[in-house]
C-alpha cells in the first residue's frame, strides 16, 4: 500500500505524537509499504531540520511556530501544491494522526482522491484547551470555520456545527464555561463521522469518542489499537551509576521516575505534596523528573518551597535513546496524567521492569491494577501510600515488574502495527464495495 501519515507536529518538536509517527513509518516500511509523511516546517519560509531535507518522502506545509507554546506549529491551510502532491503519489491511505490543520488537509485531500480516511485520536483536546488557551481561542475556531470546505457536511451536521458556538442559556455565572467543550465535541466528532475508521489508542479514548458521537448524532468507525514501543537498549551498570551519580542519588535511595513532558496538563503539581507525604514514610526515597518543558520552572519553586526540597530531582530532557540508564535507575515508575491518551512512557517504563502507579485507570492496555502496579486516587495522600507499599514489599516488587515486562513484551511495534495494517485492509475493501 501507499500510505500518507498526517500530522500537526513533527521534528524539529519532541514529543509523543512525534514518537508515534515515526514508529509508524519505520514499522510500515518494514512490512514493505511506502509511506509519507505530511508535516509542519519549521517556519513560514519552509525550512526544515537537516535530516528530513534529503528525504523525498517528507513533504512539508509552511508554519508560523510557537503559536501557544514553543513547541507548536501552525501550518497555514491547504497550499495548492500539496493537494497536487497528493494526486501525483495516488496514496491508497490517508492517515492523519492530530486534528489540527495537517489532519483537515488529510479529510480535504481524501475526499478529492477518493483515497481511504484514517483517523487516530491522539490528544485529549477537551484537557489540553484548558492549560493552552489558545486552543479555544484560535486553533479550534479555526478548524471548525474549515470544516465545511473541507468534507461534504449534512445539513444537519451544518447546524451542529453553528449550534456548538450558541452559549448555552443559563442564570450560572458560568454561562460560558461549556462552550469550548460544545465547539470541541463537534468538531471532533464531525471530523471523525469523516473517516472509513478512526483508531483510538486506550478504552479511555475510545469511551471519550463513544460518548461525542452519540450525544452529537454522528456514527464512527471506531477501533482501539495502542501504538506498540519496543524495549529500549539496555543501559550499561556503568551508564545507570553515572546516571545516578549526576544526581547525587546514594545507593540507598529509592527512587521514583516521571518521564515526559512537563507540562501543566500532566497533573504533575501533585507531585510535590505527594512526595512531602511520601518521605515520612520512605525517608530515602527521591522523585525524579525527566524531561523538560514550558512548566519545569513553576515545579522546581515548588520543589524547593516544599517540606520534600532536595528530594525533588531534574534530570531534563534525554535522548530516547539513553531513556533506559533513567528507567533502570529507578524502582517505581509513576504517572499521574488523567489527560494522556495513552502515554508510551508506561510502555517503556514497564519494559525495564518497573512497577507502576497510575491515576488514570483506562489510559494504557499496559497497565493492570493490582498485577504490575497500583491504580491510585488522584490525591497525594494516596499516590504516595500506593507507592511506599510497593517500595516496602520486595516480593510484591518482584511480581509488579515480572508482569510489567509480560504486558509491555505483548504491545511491541510490529504486532500493534500489523493490527493498523488489517485495518487499512478492511477499510479499503469496504470503500471498494461502496463503489
Amino acid at each position: 500500500m501507499k500510505i500518507g501519515l498526517f500530522t500537526d507536529s513533527y521534528r524539529p518538536a519532541t514529543n509523543g505524537i512525534v514518537y508515534v509517527v515515526e514508529i509508524t513509518r519505520r514499522e510500515l516500511e518494514a512490512l514493505g509499504h511506502e509511506v509519507y509523511i505530511f508535516a509542519p516546517a519549521a517556519n513560514l519560509r519552509n525550512h526544515v531540520m537537516e535530516v528530513d531535507r534529503d528525504d523525498p518522502r517528507v513533504i512539508h506545509f509552511p508554519a508560523i511556530k510557537g503559536v501557544g507554546f514553543s513547541e507548536s506549529q501552525l501550518s497555514l491551510f491547504f497550499p495548492p501544491r500539496i493537494l497536487k502532491k497528493i494526486r501525483e503519489l495516488k496514496l491508497d491511505v490517508l492517515y492523519f494522526l492530530t486534528t489540527g490543520q495537517v489532519g483537515a488537509m488529510a479529510a480535504y485531500a481524501a475526499r478529492k482522491t477518493n483515497a481511504v480516511l484514517v483517523g487516530q485520536h491522539s490528544t485529549d483536546v477537551y484537557e489540553y484547551a484548558k492549560s493552552y488557551p489558545f486552543l479555544t481561542a484560535v486553533a479550534l475556531p479555526m478548524a471548525s470555520m474549515i470544516l465545511p470546505m473541507t468534507l461534504e457536511l449534512t445539513p444537519e451536521q451544518k447546524k451542529l456545527l453553528a449550534k456548538a458556538y450558541v452559549p448555552p442559556v443559563s442564570k450560572s455565572s458560568r454561562t460560558n464555561s461549556s462552550l469550548p467543550a460544545n465547539v470541541i465535541g463537534a468538531t471532533i466528532s464531525v471530523l471523525y463521522s469523516a473517516c472509513d475508521a478512526t483508531i483510538a489508542l486506550s478504552r479511555k479514548s475510545a469511551k471519550q469518542l463513544s460518548m461525542l458521537a452519540e450525544k452529537n448524532h454522528q456514527s464512527l468507525n471506531l477501533q482501539v489499537i495502542p501504538t506498540g514501543v519496543n524495549a529500549l537498549p539496555v543501559a550499561s551498570d556503568k551508564k545507570v551509576q553515572s546516571f545516578r551519580k549526576s544526581l547525587g542519588l546514594t545507593p540507598t535511595d529509592e527512587v521514583v521516575i516521571y518521564v515526559g513532558r512537563l507540562g501543566e496538563e500532566k497533573n504533575l503539581a501533585m507531585l510535590i505534596p505527594m512526595m512531602e507525604k511520601l518521605i515520612r514514610k520512605r525517608p530515602n526515597a527521591k522523585l525524579v523528573f525527566v524531561g523538560d518543558f514550558d512548566f519545569r520552572e513553576t515545579l522546581e519553586e515548588m520543589a524547593t518551597a516544599s517540606r520534600a526540597a532536595g528530594k525533588v530531582l531534574f534530570a531534563g530532557r534525554l535522548p530516547r535513546d539513553e531513556l533506559s540508564m533513567a528507567y533502570q535507575a529507578a524502582e517505581v515508575f509513576v504517572f499521574p496524567s488523567l489527560t494522556d491518551t495513552q502515554g508510551l512512557v508506561i510502555q517503556e517504563a514497564a519494559h525495564t521492569g518497573l512497577p507502576l502507579v497510575l491515576c488514570d485507570p483506562d489510559v494504557s492496555e499496559c497497565f493492570h491494577d493490582g498485577e504490575n502496579g497500583f491504580l491510585a486516587k488522584n490525591t497525594p495522600r494516596d499516590v504516595a501510600a500506593k507507592i511506599a507499599t510497593i517500595l516496602s514489599d520486595d516480593k510484591l516488587r518482584a511480581k509488579f515488574s515480572a508482569h510489567s515486562k509480560q504486558l509491555a513484551e505483548s504491545l511491541g511495534e510490529r504486532t500493534q502495527t500489523e493490527k493498523v495494517v488489517a485495518l487499512f485492509r478492511r477499510a479499503m475493501k469496504e470503500d471498494q464495495a461502496l463503489k
